[in-house]
């Protein structure tokens, strides 16, 4: 149900309009201009000093530093010393973003062209539960609303409870097991296309395949369901990409499979 339309493509850290959801040990904040977002996007990528922070962030020094001196008294940022230079400081993410609100995105798309008007009321109940779950992700999606975080976390705890139902010595096996747990709740079907990197592709996916073209990756419940299966497997933490999505206009969904610690 894709189609072509899509929103602004410019990245929501650099809309005026877009209020980023936090939690920290400092209890949920709602952070909002574009310079404040940027550095918690840019600390969610990786550790830096503030140097590093002025030169991607493209703003002057004086400006990141009074910004990131009030994310840091909100407890979202901390700092911790340069082992290189002990004179400096090493900036880390110290929250969680579990949620985006764009005014800028409202109605940019119909949402009756999305929502199924006729469901079958007798038969398998997958078809039931994906209808619910892609009507709420809609509704959101219409106002402006994006939860892919919190659905990852929750994605996350999924996998934990599915994996004794995949648990593998193989890989292989382990693959094939969850393919069939897929297939048999009419989840999708999935297909190993490579060992390295292990890259799985998921066609009819039930989370992404009912919704509007975004221009961007959409199973965040998927990615953290396959991170805690693979994270188990491996014995330490995976890391997963999804490479292709059908709310970026594929057929399908892709996903890059790594130990973390790995290439």
């Amino acid at each position: 149900m894709n189609d072509p339309e899509s929103p602004d493509s410019s990245s929501a850290a650099e809309r005026q309009s877009f209020i980023g959801l936090y939690t920290s040990p400092e209890g949920i904040r709602a952070i909002d201009g574009q310079v404040k977002v940027k550095i918690l996007d840019m600390l969610e990528r990786k550790d830096m000093a503030f140097e590093e922070l002025v030169a991607m962030s493209g703003r002057a020094k004086s400006t990141v530093s009074v910004h990131l001196r009030d994310l840091t008294d909100n407890g979202l940022v901390g700092a911790r010393p340069d082992p290189v230079d002990g004179r400096k400081k090493i900036f880390y993410l110290n929250s969680l973003y579990l949620a985006g609100a764009d005014s800028g995105l409202q109605g940019w798309f119909d949402i009756n062209r999305y929502i199924r008007k006729e469901l079958p009321c007798h038969g398998n109940p997958a078809v039931l539960y994906r209808f619910m779950l892609s009507s709420i992700r809609l509704t959101l999606l219409s106002r402006g609303i994006t939860i892919d975080p919190i659905l990852h976390l929750a994605g996350l705890s999924a996998g934990q409870s599915l994996y004794p139902c995949v648990k593998a010595i193989d890989l292989d096996d382990l693959v094939g097991n969850t393919g069939k747990v897929w297939t048999d709740n009419s989840l999708g079907t999935i297909e190993l296309e490579n060992h390295d990197p292990l890259t799985l592709k998921i066609t009819d996916c039930f989370e992404c395949s009912d919704l509007p073209v975004l221009g961007k990756p959409a199973c965040s419940f998927d990615s953290g369901i396959l991170v805690s299966i693979f994270s188990s497997f491996y014995g330490q933490q995976a890391r997963v990409v999804e490479t292709n999505c059908y709310s970026m206009g594929d057929n399908f969904c892709r996903f890059e499979i790594r130990e973390k610690n790995g290439p």
